[in-house]
């Protein structure tokens, strides 16, 4: 176990080509299947409810945003940081979806109408500025620098509709919306592993960590979502 730095990163020799991390291969393409099985769950929830369309979307573009990061891993060698440039993008446009559909059920229109228009320009404002810092900021350095947009807009995104308004639902609609709150305190840890850097092994460091409590949130936002759609079907 090491506490405070990383082990050395994984590298694996197939047919003379030099591949990195491979645990990390392994564990987003768990995430990628995992999502898409939601997504497919989802989708059969009744396509024509927004709600239910936004949510499905999230867990495809999340799903390949970490299926595309793990390729960025494994072949870093010959993708470089360009490699990891898509799944950053991705993980902004994942946001934008879990906001519109919590925001497609918000009961005030005018004010629906408001925050629709605000996670819009949020988005656009993202994109651009994780453009800007991609183009004329040397990341190479830090590569950390290339994921400071994307963390702000998850950060902000999740916090207002999971939190905020997943509380408020839980009040107003179902008591089933709780889970999408709980489903951000799943991943803090996350952040303790991360900041700390604690790697329990080098086959399984604190990525792999990450990974699974992102899995276990993924089936916690699976459980809100369901418990909507059950609490839909009693009213009909």
């Amino acid at each position: 176990m090491l506490i405070g730095k990383d082990f050395d990163k994984i590298e694996t020799n197939i047919f003379g080509f030099k591949f990195l991390e491979i645990n990390a291969l392994y564990g987003d393409t768990l995430i990628f299947i995992v999502a898409l099985i939601f997504a497919y769950k989802v989708s059969k929830f009744g396509q024509k409810s927004p709600f239910f369309e936004y949510w499905k979307w999230f867990f495809i573009v999340f799903g390949v945003g970490f299926f595309v990061g793990g390729l960025g891993h494994f072949v870093f060698h010959y993708w470089g940081l360009p490699g990891k440039y898509a799944s950053w993008y991705l993980g902004i446009v994942a946001v934008f979806f879990i906001e519109r559909a919590i925001l497609s059920i918000f009961p005030n229109h005018k004010w629906r109408q408001i925050l629709n228009s605000f996670v819009l320009l949020k988005l656009f404002v993202a994109i651009i500025t994780e453009t800007l810092v991609l183009v004329f900021i040397d990341i190479n350095q830090d590569p950390q620098k290339g994921l400071i947009v994307p963390s702000i807009n998850t950060i902000i995104g999740l916090g207002v509709t999971v939190g905020v308004i997943g509380y408020y639902y839980q009040k107003t609609i179902t008591p089933t919306f709780k889970y999408l709150w709980i489903s951000a305190l799943v991943l803090i840890p996350s952040a303790v592993f991360q900041s700390k850097k604690i790697n329990f092994h080098q086959w399984f460091d604190r990525n792999d960590v990450s990974h699974v409590l992102l899995i276990i949130s993924l089936l916690v936002y699976y459980k809100s979502i369901k418990g909507y759609y059950n609490y839909l079907k009693k009213l009909d």
